[in-house]
């Protein structure tokens, strides 16, 4: 009985001692805060845009669609005749679609990245460090007012567009190869 009664004086001083009460709410509001951390961002970007060789994640114009299937590392969705999608989630539920787009001889023409975020604050952050990272990697931007675009030589291009909606927010990331000139 004096073991019961101890316990029951444990739980009763450690619920009514406000110290305890103010620590959880110090602990709980950091979680609560719209912010979106730069390191969480820079991760994404990261594993979008992978080792850092080719355009994106080792993949450059030209390659053949059996070398991305062997370099890629996230699920594949689907193949169609015109392109090869792959997907993957990231720990916030946020969604990375890639398709890798065919040419006649089976080869990459081009690369989409369609990437759905949880917040308007996400998808402001992730496209600042892509307009950062192209600008570092690419130069000056040819455009930038509504959807940014940079040169790729010899002959692509790659742009920025924010898709917002009543159902999504997020980015199109397109590399495209130019028409060669005759």
């Amino acid at each position: 009985m004096k073991i019961y009664l101890v316990i029951l004086s444990l739980i009763f001083i450690a619920c009514s001692n406000p110290k305890d009460t103010q620590t959880e709410e110090k602990v709980s509001s950091p979680a609560s805060t719209p912010n979106v951390p730069s390191s969480n961002v820079q991760k994404l970007l990261r594993s979008i845009m992978g080792t850092g060789e080719g355009l994106l994640r080792g993949i450059k114009f030209g390659d053949a669609i059996s070398d991305v299937k062997k370099k890629e590392t996230v699920e594949l969705f689907e193949e169609e005749e015109t392109h090869i999608g792959y997907s993957f989630d990231t720990e916030s539920l946020e969604t990375v679609d890639i398709l890798y787009e065919k040419d006649q001889k089976n080869h990459v023409s081009g690369i989409e990245l369609d990437i759905y975020m949880n917040s308007d604050a996400s998808n402001d952050s992730l496209k600042n460090e892509l307009i950062n990272q192209f600008t570092i990697r690419y130069g000056k931007p040819l455009s930038d007012i509504d959807i940014p675009t940079w040169k790729i030589k010899p002959n692509g291009q790659v742009n920025i567009k924010v898709v917002k909606n009543k159902l999504d927010r997020g980015l199109e990331v397109r590399f495209s190869q130019l028409p060669k000139s005759i």
